[in-house]
């Protein structure tokens, strides 16, 4: 294990156990299963092999092995933490890559992390996000396989400019490193609440990941459309 993946993991866990002993309080959580509608641009390479590529979100689906993706928020007056987490797995057939060669892409992203109510509107949010990405190249001189995993650490902001009993809005921005080179996050969304239980999400999010090891490269934008039906308790 890296230096700055174990100061990552002790950051996070040394800020949920103060987290932990922050005074009772009345929390609200929310769960919310959800699809994001991603598109994929970018750089890989898989032992020395590198591609450009880019798949639209209706190649993807055209491809798609199997897929999920959920989110769930806990928040009090001040204090709150969130976790989020998706899985994709793509059938190794022709991808929109550039290059001609066909990929198939498992794709795992899981982030943790703390807020704090800066106002009424404004949070300060921190946390972690692992990633990992195992691929299968294939081209007229062979197939190669390859893929590897990484945790990054982020700080960022969220806003949310309304919040009524029907209506929400919030933009979000965060940006990080670690054993990536960098990464960084934007979303915008809003939500209807249908009663005090459910509510329909939707979402604009883009995420880039600058990532390079020995043995594997991943340069890679993926942005698009995120709609999620949210349960509250």
């Amino acid at each position: 294990m890296t230096s700055t993946r174990k100061i990552t993991l002790a950051v996070l866990g040394i800020s949920l156990a103060s987290f932990s002993a922050v005074s009772q309080a009345e929390w609200k959580y929310q769960l919310t299963p959800y699809l994001w509608a991603s598109d994929m641009d970018g750089t890989t390479a898989v032992a020395g092999q590198e591609i450009d590529f880019t798949a639209e979100f209706s190649d993807l689906v055209s491809h798609l092995d199997a897929g999920f993706a959920a989110n769930f928020t806990a928040k009090s007056d001040a204090w709150g933490y969130f976790i989020d987490g998706m899985f994709v797995k793509l059938k190794a057939d022709e991808l929109g890559l550039r290059s001609g060669i066909d990929v198939a892409v498992d794709q795992k992203i899981v982030e943790a992390g703390l807020s704090y109510s800066l106002t009424d509107q404004f949070d300060v949010i921190g946390g972690g996000r692992y990633q990992k990405v195992d691929e299968d190249l294939n081209s007229p001189i062979g197939s190669l396989n390859g893929g590897d995993s990484w945790i990054d650490g982020f700080i960022g902001l969220t806003w949310q400019p309304v919040n009524t009993d029907k209506w929400t809005m919030k933009l979000r921005a965060d940006i990080g490193a670690g054993d990536s080179d960098s990464t960084w996050q934007g979303s915008i969304g809003g939500g209807y609440r249908f009663n005090k239980t459910w509510s329909m999400l939707i979402a604009y999010r883009y995420l880039a990941t600058d990532y390079e090891s020995d043995k594997f490269k991943w340069d890679v934008a993926q942005s698009g459309l995120g709609i999620g039906l949210g349960i509250s308790w």
